[in-house]
């Protein structure tokens, strides 16, 4: 067989978050990331979620390489530690649905549980609100969450999973009928907004040292920044706002993190790819700091 010599193109072969290595459960230890997509099979408008976000996250993979010596977090300013992100990310792949074994929410609930008892981070991609629901009970099926767990969900209209599980115990919603919720500590994004440190201070302090999960929802950032998601809100959060609170969310006990309700087909953003970067980088601030990667924040000079 001769020597190919023509060019690859640049995303040639296959795509894994952040340019991690494909895997299994087996490969994940301790202070990793175990990052998988949802592929529902059902035309589901979310089913290319992972898919763009993988895509997405090519042009920061190189963050994640330990030959990267010069990695910056150019808006805190603040160098990257790339030595000791290398290999920090596993892609685990799709997710297809699996009749013989209980069906969709099943695997979903077995692989988050996996990723938890090998003292990794799931991090599920795409899917829409209802798929988080098995995600929370893989979560709290572990000895992670024995002794009990809390749940931060931020999106702009929850579903009805959101408003009667028992283990939401915040939640950041633009959604009028969330703040009628006792179960819940509800923060509006407005309040969010104006108020932000205080806010902060009752989410932190209302999650306590619990394990969390995570639920960010693509309907949670200003539809006008982004329109990738049908119940989207002008009154939603904005890229910076939603890049602090996750930022700040690194110190609390992240066990598990969810991205859903992206759908990067409508608005012709297939092909401006504006919502999964702006989703994407909200992630990789949450990323950063519970892996604690970032250095000293840098002086201008």
């Amino acid at each position: 067989m001769p020597l190919r010599i023509e060019p690859l193109p640049r995303m040639a072969g296959h795509l894994p978050f952040m340019r991690g290595r494909l895997g299994s459960l087996d490969d994940l230890n301790p202070g990793m990331v175990g990052a998988f997509g949802l592929a529902s099979g059902c035309d589901s408008r979310t089913d290319l979620a992972a898919l763009a976000m993988r895509e997405t996250s090519a042009y920061f993979g190189s963050h994640f390489n330990a030959n990267m010596k010069s990695a910056m977090d150019i808006d805190q300013r603040r160098a990257l530690n790339s030595a000791a992100m290398a290999g920090a990310i596993v892609d685990l792949g799709d997710l297809m649905t699996d009749p013989a074994t209980g069906g969709f929410d099943a695997v979903i609930r077995r692989t988050v549980a996996g990723i938890c008892e090998r003292g990794a981070l799931p991090l599920m991609l795409g899917g829409e609100q209802w798929d988080v629901a098995p995600a929370i009970a893989g979560l709290r099926s572990t000895a992670i969450a024995s002794a009990g767990m809390a749940v931060l969900v931020i999106c702009a209209a929850p579903d009805e999973f959101v408003l009667e599980a028992r283990d939401v115990h915040c939640l950041v919603s633009a959604s009028p009928r969330s703040m009628a919720n006792s179960a819940c500590l509800p923060i509006a994004f407005r309040d969010v907004r104006q108020r932000f440190e205080g806010s902060l201070g009752s989410i932190l302090g209302h999650l306590g040292t619990r394990p969390v999960h995570v639920a960010l929802d693509a309907s949670a950032l200003a539809s006008h920044w982004h329109g990738t998601n049908r119940r989207a809100d002008f009154d939603g959060l904005s890229l910076s706002e939603c890049r602090t609170l996750l930022r700040k969310l690194g110190a609390a006990n992240i066990a598990s993190l969810s991205i859903t309700g992206l759908d990067p087909t409508i608005n012709g953003l297939s092909l401006v790819k504006t919502g999964q970067r702006l989703l994407l980088t909200a992630i990789l601030d949450l990323i950063y700091a519970r892996l604690n990667v970032l250095g000293p924040r840098m002086e201008r000079i």
